[in-house]
């Protein structure tokens, strides 16, 4: 009796409230609101993420936009049985009929310049997990601003998503109001708890980025709303009484036709909506409810049902749709435990994962679990306590059983389908979850606590909506800041000269490394300035590889310039940019020097490696570095040294062979430059009969990598004649002709830091 007597004034409260509204529109506190102000700040949101994603990059876009194209075109059904225009047609109709509405006043002539697939997007050797290159479609010049045909009509009809956005927001805040109506709350109370479930929804960045592009989704996510608002305010006995239950059922069977028009999720309302025919007071003939919810029903989808029947033999043209899923079968599908292991993805992806695979920081993802967290103890803690803040148990009852409802479609969905792992598909719940989230951090709060809580939740999601497209979107598709060729060169003080042409189209004015010396295991940066002379109509994989000095091959990096984000069909004749790589390096790398190498190869329309201008070779020396390992200074010889050389090498034996002589070196301290080493060739007579000048095996370990202690044995292919009596030899420097000082074991300078060895 006393839960009856509390039931009914929060009714009478809920009544004054919908009298209130009624007064005063949806904005109870003053015409510059709460909701005003989530609203506004939503749609400039949406604007920004709008323009921060590039054309086409959401997930299934372009095949939910060519089938709203198809519509503004042809004026008719597609069928199911022929070519089809994008796989999304076997969806329902109603979202991408109102989509084409919008787009036919736009020119949309050059929307195939904007679909083009990018196939190294699809390349899974270069693009494991979607992280390699960024762009399902390859982006030209076509979408810059200002905008030209379809990508205006692209554009429009995400601003129809973020406005069916907006309105999803205000029944949240409608539904939160209707529910929230227990005898502990005041009505200012109740104002903070609906404008924060508004709040969560509208600075959600996931639900801003699906109110951001062209999806059924938002579609589907608000007709869902709408439906359990419906519902919600059948269960005020007052409201069903004036309009009487049956006319209720009949809208209420209306809106869940609308929902299945918008994706066939949809029909998953009618548990919901069934439930309430025995949950809506006065609860009088059950069946007359059913007939009138299946009549409303019927009105508005009936004809969908009936279309499909009688084209395709079944009433949701199911053959169709497995076919037009087929390629994401799972085979076989997960397991229960399978399913469960994929939750977390269901939490990161509800806030997170816009686009395609874009994911926050761990941090952020931790910060929101914790906050996640804390809901969940404060739920348990209001149910505990007979949730003191329901007033409309009846209407929370029903939005239970839709989010059940929603969360067993979407694993029965994600169990047999790929790729499916993303909470966009449980958005239609999205009422619920956020009544449940307050609920829990206001249950934790003391009520006068409850407006610095609502204000620090919603404050924080708003600080991530806003800094997402700028942390997470944009720098996933930003472009390398383009210069003219002179520019780039006075921009980083290059030489004027390009130093390697490829294919007479790809002109590398300049390589660098970051280091000449880590360690196995570590990245190596490396530097590319270049630009194209041409336009280039396939796409180049950039190949960096380092070798060591037997030619195997000790890291290797294939990648799409600049990060992935700058295929080189987007290059512009004359357009120069910097290019940064990391080269890892194995870890099983042996000690020693390596050669850096560039090449690129393209894979279509016609595989093979590109040809360096000028020469026989397809790989570019872009330097030499040391994969260091910790050495110790070796033990002094009980032979005196030959000589030493700049007080950092020094020489300790020579080896003699008809067709060659070998160095032993040793570094004292590392040289600090690369220096040639010259060896002469002499007679009895002194004279000269034979030369070589060159860096340590052939350059391939110059002595700007040698450590301190290193032992290095320099093999010279040099031939002696029985002429031969005496080497001559000596360090120098290439570009000054600089040597280096020269000295005995005794410490005397060597004449001329010139060293003279018999030859035996």
């Amino acid at each position: 009796m006393a839960d009856a007597v509390s039931s009914q004034a929060s009714i009478q409260k809920s009544e004054a409230g919908s009298q209130q509204l009624g007064r005063g529109g949806i904005y109870p506190d003053h015409p510059f609101s709460i909701l005003n102000f989530i609203l506004v700040a939503f749609l400039a949101l949406c604007v920004v993420y709008n323009v921060t994603l590039p054309v086409f990059e959401a997930p299934d876009e372009a095949s939910h936009f060519r089938y709203a194209h198809y519509l503004a075109n042809e004026r008719r059904l597609p069928d199911l049985k022929r070519d089809l225009p994008s796989h999304e047609v076997t969806q329902p109709v109603l979202y991408y009929a109102l989509t084409a509405l919008v787009i036919s006043p736009f020119d949309r002539s050059n929307l195939d310049q904007l679909v083009q697939l990018n196939p190294d997007w699809f390349d899974r050797s270069l693009n494991q997990g979607y992280t390699g290159v960024r762009g399902q479609h390859i982006h030209t010049a076509a979408e810059d601003w200002p905008y030209q045909g379809a990508v205006w009509a692209v554009r429009a009809a995400r601003l129809l998503s973020s406005l069916l956005g907006a309105a999803t927001i205000i029944l949240v805040y409608l539904i939160a109001r209707s529910i929230f109506t227990g005898h502990a709350i005041t009505d200012a109370s109740r104002t903070w708890v609906a404008a924060l479930c508004a709040a969560l929804v509208a600075f959600n960045p996931k639900f801003i980025h699906l109110s951001s592009v062209v999806s059924n989704d938002i579609a589907i996510t608000l007709a869902a709303t709408a439906t359990c608002w419906w519902m919600v305010r059948m269960t005020n006995p007052a409201i069903a009484r004036g309009c009487g239950a049956a006319r209720a059922f009949f809208v209420l069977g209306t809106l869940v036709a609308t929902a299945t028009l918008c994706k066939l999720q949809g029909l998953g309302l009618l548990t919901p909506a069934l439930v309430a025919v025995f949950l809506v007071t006065p609860r009088k003939s059950p069946l007359t409810r059913i007939a009138a919810l299946l009549a409303g029903f019927s009105a508005v989808a009936g004809w969908w049902f009936i279309f499909n029947l009688l084209n395709y033999g079944h009433p949701l043209a199911w053959a169709q749709v497995q076919a037009a899923n087929a390629a994401l079968l799972r085979i076989p599908p997960l397991s229960a435990g399978e399913v469960v292991a994929t939750l977390p993805l269901w939490f990161t992806s509800y806030w997170g994962n816009l686009g395609i695979e874009l994911h926050y920081d761990e941090w952020v993802n931790v910060v929101l679990f914790v906050a996640l967290a804390l809901a969940v103890i404060g739920c348990v803690v209001a149910f505990a306590c007979r949730l003191p803040m329901v007033g409309n148990r009846a209407g929370f009852t029903l939005l239970m059983i839709w989010q059940i409802a929603t969360m067993a479609m979407f694993a029965w969905w994600l169990r047999s389908y790929v790729g499916t792992e993303n909470s966009r598909l449980i958005m239609p719940g999205v009422a619920p979850v956020v009544l449940l989230t307050a609920m829990g951090w206001l249950t934790l709060a003391p009520q006068r606590a409850w407006p610095a809580t609502s204000i620090a939740g919603a404050g924080s999601l708003l600080a991530l909506a806003v800094a997402a497209p700028f942390a997470t979107l944009w720098p996933a598709y930003a472009t390398p800041d383009i210069m003219s060729r002179e520019a780039l060169i006075a921009a980083y003080r290059l030489p004027s000269a390009g130093v390697a042409m490829f294919d007479g189209a790809i002109e590398l004015l300049h390589a660098e490394v970051g280091a000449k010396r880590l360690k196995p295991g570590e990245h190596l940066e490396v530097t590319l300035y270049w630009g194209a002379l041409r336009p280039i109509n396939q796409s180049y994989r950039v190949v960096l590889e380092a070798l060591d000095l037997d030619g195997e091959v000790i890291g290797r990096k294939m990648a799409i310039p600049f990060g992935g984000r700058f295929a080189t069909q987007r290059w512009q004749p004359g357009a120069y940019f910097r290019d940064a790589y990391w080269l890892p390096i194995n870890a099983t790398a042996p000690r020693g020097p390596a050669r850096v190498q560039l090449s690129l190869f393209k894979l279509y329309p016609e595989p093979g490696a590109a040809q360096i201008d000028g020469t026989s070779t397809r790989a570019f020396l872009i330097d030499r570095v040391k994969v260091e390992a910790a050495t110790a200074l070796p033990p002094a010889s009980s032979q005196p040294p030959i000589a030493v050389f700049g007080d950092a090498i020094r020489l300790d034996r020579v080896h003699f062979a008809p067709d060659h002589v070998a160095f032993d070196w040793t570094a004292l301290k590392p040289p600090g430059s690369d220096y040639t080493l010259f060896v002469h060739i002499l007679n009895a007579n002194g004279a000269q009969i034979g030369q070589q000048d060159a860096e340590p095996f052939d350059g391939q370990y110059p002595t700007g990598l040698w450590e301190t202690g290193e032992q290095v044995r320099d093999v010279r292919v040099i031939a002696l004649s029985p002429e031969a009596q005496r080497l001559r030899i000596g360090w120098y420097d290439r570009q000054t002709g600089q040597r280096l000082t020269a000295r005995m074991a005794d410490g005397n300078p060597w004449p001329d830091d010139i060293v003279f060895i018999e030859i035996p």
